[in-house]
């Protein structure tokens, strides 16, 4: 399995959330519990999920 470092809080998980928090063209990739954190921020987007199951 791969593995991505969440961009917020540094944990690596196999199943990561692309989001912006902030305006522009910036994306990041964040994990299960930052993405529920940041869904209330003004500028938050949804952009898919990365899965490290796939081969």
């Amino acid at each position: 399995m791969k593995t991505k470092v969440c961009a917020l809080c540094t944990i690596e998980e196999t199943t990561l959330y692309r989001v912006q928090i902030t305006k522009g063209k910036t994306w990041i990739f964040v994990c299960t519990d930052c993405c529920n954190k940041v869904k209330v921020e003004p500028n938050y987007r949804y952009g898919g999920t990365w899965k490290g199951d796939r081969h």
